[in-house]
């Protein structure tokens, strides 16, 4: 839209009324099933309002395929303008639901439901009345319309307001009589046109700007005329109170399944009811009142023209005085009739009463008394004719017409005038039913709107869909003289609306009727087409005033409209070039036209009506393109792209117009074979249109030149609303799935306008991301607008309120469910996540197909189509050829034209179904864990037998290489091999056995990496850099420094930034002020940076990127060159937002907001919103004006596992300092103040080098900060985690039949061993390494030889080779394991032959056939089972003294570094900001120390275990017990073992954690080897032992599993063992034989004994079973 608008105050107002880790414990032998589980949390949307000030007239649609009635057109009258009543036709829905049923009942499935066959009932649902404001107009009352007339209730208490409007009633115009009106255009402008197109050729675009802006444009005057309202009925009730407090069960409605509002409540025991309707057929609004207890009716009513709501002022620009009029009362009704004062237009009203009350006549007004029901009927009427030979005005008596219409309608009685409007309205609005899952709420429609979930939101998101329908039906209907939806629909309060509510032609007239074709309401667009008609009467005085090209009668050569139209042929330019030239619109609006015929295929109608307008137009741009010699095209030019940029030659936007103009006219003229003479001269040009190219940055270029060094880039916005340049993909056929490039390049190109913009913007990227086929993103897109760009009355808005957002909307759904624009019929083409299950019917593809559907997990099940017209069906799904096809229930064959890809012969009334479709992966998620993990996850395949994962390598660019596959029958899988350095894509396709499906979506995981604003505090920056705010910006904020404002040090131009990881990337501003800085890593200078750019500024871009550091600590540098190269207004100056630091394999972070549910606040927090911070939310904590005991409350409990955290909130003059404990322990304050300006995200503090394992740290406000700082704000938190362990995944060569060995590919990197399982077989097979060369197995020892990295294993004979049933082998790294991969055994089908020919497209002869086995049951259970599984000893009864002792219990010990004897270490030392102000002592002392304290012994034993612990009394001052268990005598692999779980418990028996060492005291039975703790990582660490007096003793603090190993012959017992190596574990098949009598269980056994390193393995995995797992299950 345009600054017109934005000149005008926004405001309104109108007269006021008085108104894992458990998955590896056990290792490979235990393997358990693989499974995932979400949690799903519930995020409250806020509300939030935009207004764009923007300076050009935006009103403009985006392109979507429009969806055709299932009826055929009129046969008796196609070209009359006239009421189709006969076009409803319902023989062949009926047949369709037949023969649907027919097929239904023949299936061999007999579970497959028909798609919906039932209406949902939609209702808009609010418990308050509207407000009575232009606010409450525009935001909350509700609209009803028949397509000429139209109405919003407010539903008020005490009182009721029915604003009301007529299409046809508007300013401007030619007058009556008028001989002279020429639709605003400007005489000879045509004669400019060579003048400006030498200029731009010869690259003078100073020259080309200053003339088209004098001469390319039209007046500014009152003939372009406004959408003006009409009248108000206005009811006061005498006898009812007002306000919502006097009523009870208050209920405002709109249903938009019967098309009417209802209003009601109760007051003094009397229930009062309001229904309002707009009838189509009876051409009256209805409005009937009655009641319920003893009250009566007693109201006084009027009707009068809507006065322009300017009682307080607020619209200085214009006033209300375009009409003239006075109103005549009686007691039958009141007559309201009058002129438009500048035309001449006449109009009148009547608002007519049935009531059994009586009725008087005071003033103008009627009082109704002691009635019990009153029934209001309005009619509205002009004498405007869509005739420009007659001035667009008709003889006709107004006041008889609107008193005939309202006597007729008064004739019938109420219930049957609402029935015959309900069965007219449910005529269009039933063809489509939709359900897209989810759950219905009691929720009003605000407050869905407002608790919108767009994961959760489908009865909403249903109900918009469905809302835009509604809003077609109501706002366009064909009758005689009617005129399209405008900017508003029909809709409008006041004379001055924004934009006039006229007709935009650059996008918005076109997506008003998107969605009617595809949605099934083809006779809504009607009213469309005969207004394009009408158009070029004066369209072509505006071809010949603009473009030289004169027509004659009979001989008509061309028509002309730019930006903006009226009902009066306005058709002149705008007042401005930069909006107003848009010659390219009679082509886009062609395409609106042409596609009634695409949809309906009624042939009279394309020759008689569509073919004329469509020959015109195209001969229009054969005469007017130029021919551009440079670029070797036939251009449009001068031109410019809606609305945006400069002048140009041959933008994308004209030229991709013209292509499809040229495209359909060739196409329709080839099908009528005639004017062959214009289609050769149409060709010719065709072929040099050349509209699409990709710039330097691969994406659609916008203008011709963009990428040329004389492109100034003059009025650039990277996130323009618009994108013009996209028509081509969307409304168009420009584009398609074959052209890979330009897909990209048009993906590209969305990305880089980004998701923002106004309400209709969101809705036309809606079908642009459907038309590429991601409808996440659409639905991304979809969930923005009813978050952003919605109204509480579902009301689109720009803001403000504009109509075609909703429209827009609409098609943009049905694009995501069908596409027919390419050729072909696609089901499903862009379906998102959150719509995975459904069922659509009476949609509407090219070549009058009606489609039903049903889907389940993203995969159709059942697919039915209604052939209206007859003619080829073809249809395009992944794997559609394998489906069961039948027409009209017989079972028949299609002619495959390519995979997925079908074609079937039909004829008028057939009904063709398609069911038991091969299923697919639809729905693959894949999320980064770490630097070497990945976790996958996707949907369940019906008769899937396994699952092929592809994964390849992502470079820089998005490119894809270094392909690996590991084939899977789990739909959870983890790949523990990337590189940390590497980004990922994965794709999974099902198999079916040996028939493959088609393969999924990407899912793609980026480098890990840690986000780094600019004001992060490990930062430091010269005295050179300052500070600016931009909420556009990451964190809302930047860094930048200009050298040219000063005088400047090396160092004040240098920015230091610390890091860890493996690379870091730099994000800031990119523009033609900027320049460029030098870059070093840890010192050494790595390259230059670079910030200019030439065209307009970007923000949040990439600068640059540096890789492949060795993992660890590094420091950038960055310094602002002195010298810059001079590049238009270039100068010393960077502007840096973020960072990203690219983890290794060493520390990964998981990022914690503040409102994460593991953070557990006191009462004394609050919440907060902003967008600048991270999540947009932050808790703070206020207790300046509290007592002492508030303090307890200004708690925040962080709880968390890990090895460190950091903590992020906000700092200001206005914050203060918490006190902080870790696990318990006093730790140094955190100080939230700066004395300088606010910083968000600003980083607090950390502590790190923590034991990893789960954390508490406290955070509570100080209350003895300074006064009026006693408050802190918290906005989120890094939890630092362990470094991950990296295993690559063996691979299994595809099974052959008959095979008797498996081929398996060893895998890269470091592994201890391999598992392989073979179905039926109880024990896996296990494989190591004894050389480079060689593998020994388990079990009976045999060696194999490694070749090419690959082994090959003999398949045991206890196979079980059934088909579907898999080898599945794993590698074992320590205690990892990766996912395991699988071989499955297949055997090929027969294909049932069916011996009936198949359909062609000429019917005449077979049809190519496909051998594909139909899988009407399923073959494989790939998914659906738990994986193989070994026995393992289940440990329900104590193992060593049985009875004996207490349940073992394990507490992770705090700091993994050993400690030493208490008091000689220094604690660990916590990372701490610096303070620039120190606040008490904290900030500018050293980090806490440990001092060796005076010990008094204190000793706790356990009797029953002979456990002892021996510390000092302080250390153990909190503990009340010591809590033992153990388990003696075990044997292992020939050696035997005591096992020990002790904890220390307080008094109220939680664990205790150790501060400092303590001295544990064992007892033994033997020569002791060695004595090992088994660590949260279940890995076995040696300790340092003694043996004193019979009993074992060592130093730790660490209370929890240990292990004492004897030598397996007795022996003089030792002193003192120093183990040398760190065993980790290995291999997984452990013996274990416990010595209980009373329960004795083994593990299988593998017939290992000598390995040391196996007997350590398996001891670490015993410990775990014995003492971890069952503490968990107790």
């Amino acid at each position: 839209m345009d600054k017109r608008f934005w000149e005008k105050s926004c405001r309104y107002s109108i007269r006021k009324l008085t108104v894992g880790t458990a998955s590896v414990l056990l290792g490979a032998v235990f393997l358990a099933s693989h499974t995932v589980s979400a949690d799903s949390i519930e995020v409250k949307q806020t509300e939030q309002t935009s207004v764009e000030t923007s300076t050009k007239p935006d009103s403009e649609p985006r392109a979507v395929e429009a969806t055709e009635t299932t009826e055929p057109p009129l046969a008796e009258n196609p070209v009359s303008k006239s009421k189709a009543t006969g076009e409803t036709q319902t023989t062949n829905r009926q047949a369709s639901e037949e023969a649907i049923v027919e097929a239904k009942e023949n299936k061999e499935n007999k579970n497959t439901e028909l798609p919906v066959t039932k209406q949902e009932n939609y209702q808009l649902n609010y418990d308050q009345p509207t407000a009575p404001s232009y606010d409450g107009w525009e935001k909350q009352a509700l609209p009803v319309g028949n397509g000429e007339m139209g109405a919003k209730v407010f539903g008020l208490i005490g009182e009721e307001r029915i604003q009301y409007n007529e299409k046809t009633l508007w300013s401007g115009g030619p007058q009556p009589d008028s001989t002279d009106y020429n639709g605003g255009n400007y005489k000879d402008r045509y004669k400019v046109l060579a003048e400006i197109r030498k200029a731009l050729e010869d690259g003078d675009r100073q020259k080309a700007k200053q003339l088209a802006e004098q001469n390319l444009v039209g007046p500014n005057n009152a003939q372009y005329g406004r959408y003006l309202a009409f009248g108000d009925i206005f009811m006061v009730f005498n006898n009812q109170k007002k306000g919502l407090d006097t009523v009870t069960d208050y209920h405002r409605s709109l249903d938009i399944t019967e098309a009417t509002t209802t209003t009601s409540y109760t007051q003094d025991g009397t229930t009062f009811k309001r229904e309002t309707f707009s009838s189509y057929p009876d051409d009256v609004t209805v409005t009937h009142l009655t009641k319920k207890g003893n009250k009566t009716l007693d109201f006084t009513l009027w009707n009068s023209l809507t006065e322009d709501l300017l009682a307080n002022g607020n619209y200085s620009w214009e006033y209300s005085n375009y009409k003239n009029g006075h109103v005549t009362t009686d007691e039958n009704g009141i007559l309201l009739k009058g002129t438009v004062k500048d035309n001449g237009l006449k109009f009148a009203s009547y608002l007519g009463i049935k009531t059994d009350g009586k009725v008087t006549v005071q003033n103008e007004t009627l009082t109704v008394t002691g009635a019990s029901y009153a029934t209001l009927y309005l009619s509205a009427k002009t004498n405007f004719a869509q005739n420009p030979k007659t001035n667009y005005r008709k003889d006709i008596d107004l006041e008889k017409t609107v008193k005939g219409i309202v006597e007729a309608a008064k004739a019938k009685d109420y219930e049957t005038l609402k029935k015959d409007h309900i069965k007219d309205y449910q005529s269009l609005f039933n063809r489509v039913k939709l359900n897209l899952g989810g759950s219905k709420t009691a929720q009003t429609t605000k407050e869905a709107l407002q608790g919108y979930n767009p994961s959760k939101g489908q009865k909403l998101e249903e109900l918009f869909f469905q809302y835009g329908r509604y809003l077609l039906i109501s706002s366009s209907r064909d009758r005689t003289d009617a005129l399209p939806a405008n900017l508003q629909g029909v809709w409008n309060a006041v004379d001055n609306p924004p934009w006039n509510a006229d007709y935009h032609l650059n996008v918005n007239l076109q997506m008003n009727y998107w969605p009617a074709y595809m949605s099934n309401l083809a006779e809504t667009a009607k009213p469309m087409i005969n207004y394009i008609d009408d158009m070029r009467y004066y369209g072509r005085i505006a071809a010949k005033e603009y473009a030289g090209i004169e027509s004659k009668d009979g001989q008509e050569n061309g028509w002309l409209v730019h930006t903006q139209a009226t009902p009066f042929g306005w058709t002149t330019p705008g007042w401005n070039y930069y909006w107003g030239w848009s010659p390219a619109a009679n082509a886009w609006m062609m395409q609106n036209v042409y596609d009634y015929y695409k949809f309906t295929k009624d042939e009279t109608y394309l020759k008689e009506k569509i073919y004329p307008m469509l020959k015109e137009t195209a001969k229009f741009w054969n005469s007017f393109l130029h021919y551009d010699q440079a670029s070797d095209r036939w251009v449009s030019s001068p031109s410019y792209s809606p609305e945006h940029g400069t002048i140009t030659i041959g933008n994308t936007f004209d030229q991709s117009l013209v292509w499809q103009l040229f495209h359909d006219y060739m196409e329709v003229a080839n099908h009528l074979k005639v004017d062959q003479d214009l289609v050769t001269e149409v060709k010719a040009k065709f072929d040099k249109l050349k509209p699409l190219h990709i710039n330097n940055e691969g994406r659609i270029k916008e203008w011709y030149e963009e990428d040329s060094p004389q492109f100034t880039n003059e009025g650039i916005e990277n996130n323009h609303r618009h994108v013009s340049h996209l028509v081509g993909l969307f409304p168009g056929t420009l584009f398609s799935k074959d052209q890979a490039e330009y897909l990209e390049a048009a993906r590209a190109t969305l990305n880089h306008r980004g998701d923002g913009g106004t309400g209709w913007s969101k809705a036309n990227k809606i079908n642009l991301w459907a038309r590429l086929l991601d409808g996440n993103r659409a639905h991304r897109l979809l969930a923005e607008q009813l978050k952003y760009s919605t109204l509480e009355n579902l009301w689109d808005t720009h803001a403000p309120f504009q109509i075609d957002g909703n429209f827009g909307a609409t098609s943009g759904m049905a694009e995501m469910l069908l596409q027919s624009h390419t050729g072909y019929i696609a089901p499903l083409p862009a379906l998102p996540d959150a719509w995975k299950d459904g069922q659509v019917s009476g949609l509407i593809a090219r070549g009058n197909f009606e489609v039903s559907m049903k889907w389940k997990d993203k995969n159709l099940q059942s697919l039915s189509f209604l052939s209206n017209v007859g003619g080829d069906l073809v249809v395009d799904y992944p794997n559609i050829e394998a489906s069961q096809i039948k027409v009209n229930g017989k079972a028949v064959k299609a002619t495959v034209l390519k995979d997925g890809r079908i074609q079937l012969a039909t004829q008028k009334g057939d009904v063709i179904t398609f069911e038991h479709f091969p299923g697919r992966v639809t729905s693959l998620t894949a999320v980064r864990q770490n630097g070497v993990t990945a976790e996958l996850t996707f949907n369940q395949v019906e008769g899937a037998t396994h699952y092929v994962i592809q994964r390849q390598v992502k470079d820089e660019s998005g490119q894809t290489s270094a392909t690996r596959e590991f084939v899977t029958n789990q739909t959870h899988f983890i790949d523990r091999s990337l590189n940390p350095q590497l980004a990922y894509t994965y794709t999974v396709k099902a198999m079916l056995g040996e028939v493959s499906t088609q393969v999924s979506e990407q899912a793609t995981v980026e480098t890990p990496s840690e986000l780094m604003d600019d004001r992060d505090s490990r930062i430091q920056y010269g005295a050179a850099f300052g500070n600016w705010a931009d909420s556009e910006l990451f964190g809302g904020t930047e860094k930048f420094a200009d050298l040219s404002k000063g005088n400047y040090t090396d160092e004040d131009v240098t920015a230091t930034i610390p890091f860890n990881g493996v690379g870091i990337e730099i994000y800031g501003l990119k523009s033609s002020e900027l320049g460029l800085a030098t870059a070093k890593i840890d010192g050494k200078e790595v390259g230059e940076l670079d910030f200019h750019t030439a065209g307009a500024t970007e923000k949040g871009s990439l600068i640059g990127r540096f890789t492949g550091l060795s993992d660890g600590p590094h420091t950038l540098t960055l310094s602002v060159k002195r010298e810059h190269k001079g590049r238009g207004s270039e100068r010393s100056k960077i502007s840096l937002d973020y960072f990203k630091v690219l983890a290794g394999t060493g520390n990964t972070i998981e990022k914690m907001d503040d409102r994460d549910p593991r953070i557990q606040y006191g009462a004394q927090f609050k919440d907060w919103s902003d967008p600048e911070l991270y999540g947009g939310t932050e808790k703070y904590a206020d207790i300046n004006n509290s007592d002492s005991s508030a303090a307890s409350e200004a708690q925040a409990t962080i709880s968390f596992t890990g090895t460190g955290i950091r903590i992020y909130g906000l700092k200001s003059l206005a914050l203060g300092r918490a006190r902080v404990t870790l696990d318990g322990k006093e730790m140094p304050s955190l100080d939230f103040y700066t004395s300088g300006a606010t910083e968000k995200r600003a980083f607090i503090g950390e502590f790190t080098n923590l034991t990893d394992g789960p954390h508490t740290l406290t955070l509570q406000v100080d209350s003895d900060s300074p006064e009026g700082r006693k408050k802190i704000s918290l906005d989120s938190f890094d939890i630092i985690k362990a470094p991950a362990i990296g295993i690559d995944s063996p691979s299994i060569a595809p099974l052959k039949e008959n095979d008797k060995e498996i081929s398996l590919t060893l895998p890269s990197g470091d592994w201890e061993a391999i598992a392989v399982t073979f179905p039926g077989v109880k024990d896996p097979l296990v494989l190591r390494k004894v050389d480079e060369t060689h593998l020994v197995t388990s079990g009976d020892q045999t060696v194999l030889s490694i070749q090419d990295n690959q082994v090959q294993m003999p398949i045991p004979e206890a196979t079980d080779r059934q088909t579907g049933k898999a080898i599945e082998a794993y590698a074992i790294q320590g205690t990892t394991t990766s996912s395991p991969v699988v071989a499955v055994f297949t055997k090929k089908d027969k294909k049932k032959v069916d011996e009936s020919q198949p359909t062609t497209s000429k019917g005449d002869e077979p049809a190519p056939t496909v051998e594909i086995p139909e899988y009407t049951k399923p073959i494989g259970t790939a998914g659906q089972e738990v994986p193989p599984t070994v026995e393992k000893p289940e440990y329900t009864e104590p193992i060593g003294t049985a009875g004996q002792e207490e349940s073992p219990t394990v507490e992770k010990p705090e700091y993994t570094e050993p400690i030493g004897t208490a008091g000689q270490e220094e604690a660990p030392i916590v990372e701490k900001p610096e303070y620039t102000d120190p606040i008490g002592t904290s900030g500018d002392q050293a980090a806490p120390t440990l001092t060796r304290p005076e010990y008094q012994l204190r000793t706790l034993k356990d009797k029953k275990t002979g456990v002892e612990i021996i510390g000092g009394a302080t250390d153990l001052e909190d503990v009340a017990h010591l809590a033992s268990r153990r388990v003696l005598a075990q044997e292992l692999f020939g050696k035997t073992y005591d096992a020990y779980g002790f904890q220390l418990k307080n008094k109220e028996n939680h664990n205790v954690q150790l501060q400092n060492q303590v001295l544990v005291r064992l007892p033994v039975s033997g020569e002791v080897q060695g004595v090992y703790y088994l660590t949260p990582t279940r890995e076995l660490e040696p300790q340092d032992f003694t043996i004193r007096d019979g009993m074992l003793e060592f130093l730790t603090n660490n209370v929890s599993t240990y292990a004492v190993v004897y030598n397996t012959t007795s022996s003089p017992t030792v002193e003192v063992v120093n183990p040398h190596e760190k065993p980790t574990t290995t291999e997984t098949e452990a013996l274990v034989h416990t010595t209980d009598s009373a329960h004795q269980e083994k593990l299988p056994a593998t017939g290992e004994e000598r390995n040391p390193l196996l007997f350590l393995a398996g001891l670490s995995l015993v410990l775990t079973a014995t003492f971890l797992v069952k503490t968990k299950k107790e």
